[in-house]
């Protein structure tokens, strides 16, 4: 089992970073978490192909994690998926789903009216909520709020098991109780870490947001804290705000708190 860091940007869109999701890969197969800008071209650049995708798992509903999500479904229909898409996630992941399908409608009609088979244009919606435990496919998912974000209820944390590896990937937000049993002996820990005293527009945020954003997102002391108490074998740091923070700086602000392995997450890194 393997993660692959599709995106490691932020809401604002930069020449080098795509919008923030990443992927699992057990054997030949992907599966996408979370479907930010250019997840679509990130599947295709990282070796896959987007119509084999068949799972989707969503962390959260703020625009930056769901923003590819339209153009991954069509585009893996387009280009010959025939079986239903697979999406889990916290609730309102029903109505996403229902919004994005209308929003294509106009579309997949004209294409069917020209022929191409509807097959691979359903899809199948799987609501999860914390303590929540499933198998795809031989891989082990667990669930749970291991982060608070906000105003942002409904948010979840993934453990993935497989092939004696174990990956987490936190979500965005400060740890909650939860986080630490969930990440407990993970191999790749992935946290998103905010440097409030580096928002303002050189490193691609505003100042006029920094005190919301920054009571939004974890401290560099939270995200190593929780690495640490975990016993993690890699912190992975990705989806930084601000979004271009110098790695130097985001490492030097972790590594107080853990002195394990310290990752920046780059866009198509393999881990």
């Amino acid at each position: 089992m393997e993660l692959i860091l599709l995106g490691v940007g932020a809401p604002p869109p930069t020449p080098q970073k795509s919008g923030p999701c990443n992927a699992i890969v057990k054997g030949e197969k992907l599966y996408l978490v979370d479907a930010a800008r250019h997840a679509a071209t990130q599947i295709m650049k990282s070796g896959f192909h987007v119509s084999k995708v068949d799972h989707l798992f969503f962390t959260h509903f703020h625009s930056d994690h769901y923003t590819g999500f339209g153009e991954f479904f069509i585009s893996r229909w387009i280009m010959g998926a025939s079986t239903p898409l697979k999406v889990y996630g916290p609730s309102p992941v029903e109505e996403i789903v229902e919004r994005m399908l209308r929003y294509y409608e106009y579309d997949i009609d004209l294409r069917a009216e020209e022929g191409k088979p509807r097959a691979g244009t359903d899809i199948e919606v799987s609501v999860l909520e914390p303590g929540n435990a499933l198998e795809v496919d031989g891989l082990a998912v667990r669930v749970e709020k291991g982060t608070h974000h906000g105003n942002v209820d409904d948010i979840l944390s993934y453990a993935f098991e497989a092939e004696g590896r174990k990956i987490v990937i936190a979500s965005d937000g400060s740890p909650t109780e939860a986080l630490v049993p969930l990440a407990l002996g993970a191999d790749v820990l992935v946290m998103h870490p905010c440097l409030p005293e580096l928002i303002d527009e050189r490193f691609g945020s505003f100042k006029a947001t920094a005190k919301i954003v920054a009571a939004h997102h974890a401290t560099a002391e939270e995200v190593g804290r929780t690495a640490a108490a975990a016993g993690v074998g890699k912190l992975v740091f990705s989806h930084v705000v601000p979004p271009l923070a110098p790695d130097d700086k985001v490492r030097e602000a972790l590594a107080p708190y853990f002195d394990g392995e310290i990752v920046a997450g780059e866009d198509l890194m393999r881990l």
